[in-house]
């Protein structure tokens, strides 16, 4: 059976922006096709508002800790988050920024591949800025292809899919999540 690859991907942005319930809908994922899965959540003192990052690793061989300060893949969700991120990169590695206010930062390197998407706008005009989380996932898995987009439409059923109004943001996720793949293909 041939071996896949895994990622390391840090995730950072604002509480309530969604970042946590990304990481985890990746790890619960991944864990349907790598034997090595972790999810590390972090956030600050305050969670709406206040500094936000998850790293999730996933591999076919034993993580050594679920704790990493660099990455082969970084995603920003937040224009002021940028610089802090820029570093945590490894060489060679990628680097997925939302865009809103990102053209006022400058990225000093030249060592990795960086992409800009336009995730709260699309969401926006989706009609629900909240979903921007879903369209970034939607560019990572595009990009990095770490696992078939149905396993990823399949945890936004079960994590959204409850109550009345389940139906309806099961909907707007996938096509948000969707709409970031078609982005980066």
């Amino acid at each position: 059976m041939e071996q896949k690859r895994g990622d390391e991907l840090l995730i950072g942005g604002v509480g309530g922006g969604g970042i946590v319930t990304m990481g985890n809908m990746l790890a619960e994922a991944v864990l349907q096709e790598y034997s090595h899965v972790a999810w590390f959540p972090c956030y600050a003192t305050m969670m709406r508002g206040g500094e936000s990052e998850c790293c999730v690793i996933f591999s076919s061989e034993a993580i050594p800790s679920p704790i990493i300060y660099r990455s082969s893949t970084a995603m920003v969700m937040g224009a002021w988050r940028i610089k802090a991120f820029e570093d945590r990169v490894c060489p060679d590695g990628l680097m997925i920024i939302e865009s809103t206010g990102a053209d006022q930062q400058k990225i000093e390197r030249y060592d990795i591949d960086i992409r800009y998407i336009p995730a709260m706008e699309i969401a926006t005009k989706l009609g629900n800025v909240r979903n921007a989380n879903l369209v970034m996932l939607g560019a990572y898995v595009g990009i990095r292809k770490p696992v078939a987009p149905p396993l990823i439409l399949n945890e936004i059923e079960k994590r959204f899919g409850k109550g009345e109004s389940g139906e309806v943001k099961v909907i707007a996720g996938k096509q948000a999540f969707t709409e970031g793949i078609s982005l980066v293909s």
